[in-house]
């Protein structure tokens, strides 16, 4: 079951039902009181943050993107027309760039997504009596948020307080991976086709995955080697294996794949936008084309096309021709490739983990912040709790 099942995601509704999100909140909050961490670590998951909030344990935040009105409301940190705008997106893109930078302040505010109606909803049935969330960013708010993307994305961008840079953050190789043999016999080194790797993480729905499947199978396409990872959570592996037909060129899997390897092989990688998944095809030089399902999506996509490195399509054009035209535009001018190896040199130059781990670190020996200084005082004197003397408690909470 994917998480729009399990949650009953109705867009643009994080979470279909005010009973899920209240539901989900005092779980959250049952499981924290229970567990009493002098710190918790959560991602994109406003239930850990809200339910952390009520019972006054401090937070940290992993994300994607500086989810702050300061930031996302700023000039410079639209690098092109939200999907929403469907008829503006077919101006071409310089147009559609200025376009981004005049949209009011008011106007991004106002954009459904930012609102998750459901979650207010459910955080007030379970008690929530703090100030009102009435954004996302009222949702997600921590005591240190580490925003883990490129810096160089926000040179122009001021970050609000709390908020930390600290790099690309994502899963890398482990030594004893192996790549499937169907997968190595497509994309091995004495092949001279063109390789395309198609992965949707687990956020695409299955008419965005079968598209891609249908336009790596047919027209030009043929003359490529694509591998396409199915997960479980978006369609069945045999519904896509009905569509391929007796294709060759394409490999199916709905196994793991050891991403980091197999896109290093891959001329190209058809993606859905999630950062991850972004973040590692830039980390081996591979170029993009993607759309987003969501806003922060569509950012991490805008990103890598900026760099020359990616092409980006909106997501009501996300069609088999459209695909395959925007692959077929990548894999025949060099230029896509020598961006995305430039693109690769500026994210090897930043440590990501390392930086994230620092600025945890200094969050939590900080004096001046009295979040902080709780933590000190539970580390060095175990804070009345049962934990050990000297110990710190942390939970890493999300999805």
């Amino acid at each position: 079951m994917s998480f729009r099942e399990d949650l009953q995601s109705k867009e643009p509704e994080f979470i279909g039902d005010p009973l899920i999100a209240e539901s989900m909140i005092k779980g959250e909050s049952a499981a924290l009181s229970a567990l009493r961490p002098d710190v918790v670590l959560h991602g994109f998951w406003p239930p850990a943050s809200i339910a952390s909030r009520m019972l006054g344990i401090p937070t940290i935040c992993f994300l994607s993107l500086p989810m702050h009105p300061d930031t996302l409301m700023s000039r410079n940190f639209l690098r092109d027309i939200p999907d929403p705008a469907k008829l503006l997106t077919y101006l071409p893109r310089p147009v559609r760039r200025r376009l981004a930078a005049l949209i009011p302040r008011r106007a991004i505010a106002a954009v459904p997504m930012f609102a998750q109606r459901n979650i207010r909803v459910g955080a007030e049935r379970a008690g929530w009596e703090g100030v009102p969330l009435q954004h996302i960013w009222d949702m997600l708010s921590a005591d240190l948020t580490i925003v883990n993307d490129l810096p160089d994305f926000y040179e122009d961008v001021r970050l609000p307080l709390g908020f930390r840079l600290t790099g690309p953050l994502f899963a890398s190789a482990a030594g004893d991976e192996e790549i499937e043999l169907g997968i190595a016999a497509l994309f091995g080194p004495r092949e001279r086709r063109p390789k395309v790797l198609c992965t949707m993480g687990s956020s695409a729905k299955p008419e965005q995955l079968l598209a891609a499947v249908a336009a790596l199978t047919g027209g030009v396409a043929r003359d490529w080697n694509s591998v396409i990872v199915v997960p479980p959570a978006i369609c069945p592996l045999e519904l896509v294996r009905r569509h391929v037909g007796d294709a060759e060129h394409v490999y199916l899997t709905d196994r793991f794949v050891p991403a980091p390897l197999v896109n290093e092989l891959a001329d190209v990688v058809v993606s859905h936008g999630g950062q991850g998944t972004v973040q590692t095809a830039v980390s081996t030089g591979t170029p993009v084309v993607g759309f987003g399902v969501q806003t922060e999506q569509q950012l991490n996509l805008d990103r890598v096309v900026e760099a020359g490195a990616g092409i980006r399509l909106p997501i009501h054009r996300w069609k088999p021709a459209a695909i395959r035209r925007a692959v077929n535009k990548v894999l025949t001018e060099p230029a896509y490739e020598e961006r995305a190896r430039l693109l690769q040199r500026r994210f090897a130059a930043v440590d990501g983990r390392t930086a994230a781990g620092r600025e945890i670190w200094h969050w939590l020996v900080d004096e001046d912040r009295t979040a902080s200084r709780h933590v000190r005082q539970a580390m060095h004197k175990g804070a009345g709790t049962s934990k050990p003397k000297g110990s710190l408690g942390a939970v890493l909470d999300g999805t």
